[in-house]
C-alpha cells in the first residue's frame, strides 16, 4: 500500500522505495519474487526514544503472533524500523516499518497490525518453491503480482478478525492513499483500485469470522480453551 492503490512492486503498498538494479531472472519464481520483493530497502533507523523502542517492540511481538497464525514460524521474520516508507517485506522476510507512520499511527492497532499482517501475508520463503519453474511473459508476471497482492490483503483481513481487531481503519487508509496517488510510470504495475483492495480486506475478515463462528458452535470447548486467539506475546 505506498501512495498508491496496490502491493509491493516498484514503489511498496506502504511506502515509496526505489527500485534496485537486479540480474536478469531465470525462472517464473525469481521474476515473481524479483517484482514483488526486488526494491532497494528503505534508509535503517536506530530507535531515538524510548518511545519508537516501545513501539518496534510492540511489532516485533505482531509480528511473530502474525507468523504463527499464518502457519510459518517466527524466525521466518525479522522487523527493523526505517525511514521513507510506512512498510514493506523484502525476499528474506524482513519487515521495514516506518518510523513516522508508527509515531503518527500507534495508537491505532487495528491499522498497524492491518499494515503488518499485509507484509506477512506475502510469505516470501514460499516463492523459494517456485525456481523451478519456467520464466513466463511479462503480463503473466504481472497478473501472478496482482494475485499475490490480494492473497496479502485477504490474509490481513483474516489476521484482523482472528485477533479481534476492525478492519476499518486499514481499508479507510488505502482509500486515503488512493486519493493521493500519482500516476505510475509506464511500465509498472497497475494495481487494483484501493476500493477493490478494501473489499478483498472485508472478505478475508467476514471469512475469518464465519469459520470462528462456526467453530464455537459446533465446538464449544474447543473455543473455550483457545479463548481470544492469544497467541502470546512472543
Amino acid at each position: 500500500m505506498t501512495r498508491v492503490a496496490g502491493g509491493g512492486l516498484t514503489r511498496n503498498p506502504f511506502g515509496t522505495v526505489e527500485a534496485a538494479k537486479q540480474k536478469e531472472p531465470t525462472s517464473a519464481g525469481e521474476q515473481l519474487e524479483q517484482e514483488l520483493f526486488g526494491k532497494k530497502r528503505p534508509p535503517l533507523r536506530e530507535p531515538s526514544s524510548g518511545d519508537e523502542e516501545a513501539r518496534l517492540a510492540l511489532c516485533v511481538a505482531w509480528v511473530k503472533k502474525l507468523a504463527r497464525f499464518m502457519g510459518d514460524d517466527e524466525g521466518d521474520y525479522g522487523v527493523r524500523l526505517a525511514s521513507k516508507t510506512i512498510a514493506m517485506i523484502d525476499a528474506t522476510g524482513i519487515i521495514y516499518v516506518g518510523h513516522a507512520f508508527l509515531a503518527a499511527h500507534h495508537d491505532e492497532m487495528p491499522l498497524v497490525v492491518g499494515v503488518l499482517a499485509h507484509e506477512v501475508g506475502h510469505r516470501p520463503k514460499r516463492w523459494a518453491a517456485l525456481r523451478a519453474e519456467r520464466p513466463t511473459s511479462r503480463d503473466e508476471v504481472m497478473r501472478l503480482s496482482r494475485l499475490e497482492e490480494t492473497r496479502a490483503d485477504y490474509a490481513a483481513g483474516r489476521a484482523l478478525a482472528a485477533f479481534g481487531l476492525d478492519s476499518e481503519p486499514l481499508c479507510a487508509f488505502l482509500l486515503r492513499l488512493d486519493t493521493d496517488a500519482s500516476p505510475r510510470p509506464p511500465g509498472q504495475h497497475a494495481y487494483f483500485p484501493a476500493a477493490t483492495r478494501a473489499d478483498v480486506i472485508r472478505e478475508g475478515f467476514v471469512d475469518e469470522r464465519r469459520q470462528r463462528d462456526l467453530k464455537r458452535s459446533m465446538f464449544p470447548e474447543l473455543a473455550k480453551l483457545s479463548g481470544r486467539h492469544d497467541l502470546g506475546m512472543g
